[in-house]
């Protein structure tokens, strides 16, 4: 009676197992490293990469949509295109997690706490989560992993950068070049001005007085007349009157594209009058920065971008280690990428 019951107990344990692989079998696409891509982070890079590749075909309908992923591409199916596109990174994505783990990098219990609370903020949208329910096609709880997983691997690699900072450097050639090549974006420019503003109203005659008023101010400015005096007299701009019509500002802020595009390109003294939709400027340029001013922003922008380079060489590196080839569960990532083009 007791060798039956061994018999009976190892042949559950036996049946225990094989459920337990079959299950588990189907619960990832691919091996990389000894750990599994599972089902649901693939489906959140191979939606992301189908959105993205629908995007820049420009498709919008869905009978755009399904003659775009029924047309051939160089003679490639376009599903298996973005299939192996998405798989590889999810490869890039695992394979990032897996040396965060090995150098022993972790988020704290606060940046984890703090990213949570994000997400549930971002989460009691109700169109933030039909996003993902449907259109990202994963769990919530699923969403959540995978936000805190690129949290990991954002702020690993920034830790991996500051860790080998030294491993690049930036010589002053180098950062006057990248200076005089995005000085546009770098500087910052101060300018006087008096604005003789125009209403959508006005008659060309009315526009017309306003213009030689302008003019006539440029005139008396360029015999020598005291800015200041001719603003607190003449400027209908009342941000800038009580300072004497002094704006400094960078580019990228939101002024007037034909008031930034005149500072920009002028030389400090210059004077002009320059029309935007609120009227007429009458504008000399006080101050622009320079080379010396912004040299330090050149080093450490171009040190940014050269340290981003050295670390995606290093996943590059990663990549290509044989320990990190890709091993398919082609049955399950088959069907799983069918399921998805259907739709």
């Amino acid at each position: 009676m007791k060798k039956i019951m061994t018999i009976v107990l190892i042949a559950a344990v036996i049946a225990t197992g094989s459920i337990y692989f079959i299950l588990d079998s189907r619960s990832y696409v691919a091996k990389v490293g000894g750990q599994k891509i599972k089902n649901y982070e693939y489906v959140f890079f191979l939606r992301t990469q189908k959105q993205i590749t629908e995007s820049e075909a420009g498709v919008t309908d869905e009978q755009e949509k399904r003659k775009l992923w029924k047309t051939a591409v160089d003679g490639e199916d376009p599903v298996v295109i973005v299939m192996n596109q998405a798989l590889e990174n999810a490869k890039e994505f695992k394979v990032q997690l897996i040396k965060a783990r090995q150098s022993k990098f972790r988020l704290s219990d606060s940046e984890r706490k703090e990213i949570n609370q994000y997400l549930n903020n971002w989460l009691q949208i109700t169109e933030n989560r039909n996003y993902v329910l449907n259109e990202i096609g994963i769990s919530i709880s699923q969403f959540k992993d995978m936000m805190m997983k690129s949290q990991l691997v954002g702020r690993f690699a920034y830790d991996f950068m500051q860790k080998n900072s030294d491993a690049v450097t930036v010589l002053d050639e180098e950062a006057e070049k990248y200076y005089n090549e995005n000085r546009k974006n770098m500087d910052d420019v101060t300018v006087r001005h008096i604005l003789i503003s125009i209403e959508e109203n006005m008659s060309d005659e009315q526009k017309a007085e306003k213009r030689k008023l302008s003019e006539e101010l440029l005139k008396r400015l360029e015999k020598g007349e005291n800015m200041s005096d001719l603003v607190n007299e003449y400027s209908d701009d009342p941000g800038s009157k009580e300072n004497g019509g002094i704006y400094t500002f960078k580019y990228s802020e939101p002024y007037a594209r034909e008031f930034k595009d005149w500072a920009f390109s002028a030389k400090v003294g210059d004077m002009d009058i320059v029309e935007t939709q609120f009227g007429y400027h009458i504008m000399r340029l006080e101050y622009r920065s320079t080379f010396e001013d912004k040299k330090e922003l050149a080093r450490s922008e171009i040190k940014a971008n050269k340290l981003n380079e050295y670390y995606q060489n290093k996943v590059k590196e990663w990549l290509d280690d044989p320990y990190f080839n890709l091993v398919k569960n082609e049955k399950i990532l088959n069907k799983i990428t069918k399921k998805t083009f259907e739709k």
